[in-house]
């Protein structure tokens, strides 16, 4: 039995190909390639109050449990929320919710030297720069080509929109703001000196 079922793909394999399957097969390699971005970019994707964002997990080095924020004399109530101490290195602490201008829910005034940060800690470095930010929620990291990032509308809130690069579409049409590291980390240099 084995051997006629041998016998059989044999005589299927070895026949001569149809006269116009060899220029059916010449036209499609022949054929232009469609032209496709070489190069796709990834950006981590996470949330601070009901906003999320995203930045280029280039400049991303570390993602941790929230560490304790400690103040600094005299810089309460800005864009620097004080220093924290991330595996020994003492770190800034930047609220990025409070630079972008984004709501975010009541919190009780602290009466503690030290605050805990709820949710997660990025440390970021761009050029030597490291920033440390706190975050309600990471996802993760998303894939994208530049061709789908969209351009920023005028509808979104002023210095939200100064620093973002672009727009993307994310889970059944929630969007994104994808944030321009270089802007960003040149604009927190100037404010936090």
């Amino acid at each position: 039995m084995t051997q006629f079922f041998s016998s059989a793909a044999a005589q299927l394999l070895e026949r001569d190909a149809p006269a116009e399957y060899r220029a059916q097969w010449t036209a499609i390699f022949a054929a232009p390639r469609p032209t496709l971005e070489a190069t796709s970019k990834t950006v981590l994707v996470f949330r601070i109050a009901s906003e999320w964002l995203a930045l280029s997990t280039e400049i991303v080095q570390e993602i941790t449990q929230g560490y304790a924020v400690h103040s600094v004399p005299h810089r309460t109530g800005g864009m620097l929320r004080g220093i924290t101490n991330v595996r020994g290195e003492i770190l800034l602490s930047v609220a990025l919710d409070v630079f972008l201008g984004l709501e975010r829910p009541h919190q009780p005034a602290a009466t503690a030297q030290a605050v805990h940060s709820a949710g997660r800690t990025l440390v970021c470095n761009r050029n030597g720069d490291r920033l440390a930010f706190t975050v309600a929620e990471v996802h993760g990291v998303h894939r994208y080509l530049p061709s789908a990032l969209r351009e920023v509308p005028a509808t979104l809130a002023k210095s939200e929109a100064r620093y973002t690069a672009g727009i993307l579409l994310w889970k059944e049409n929630r969007s994104i703001a994808v944030l321009d590291d270089e802007l960003l980390f040149y604009a927190l240099n100037r404010g936090l000196t």
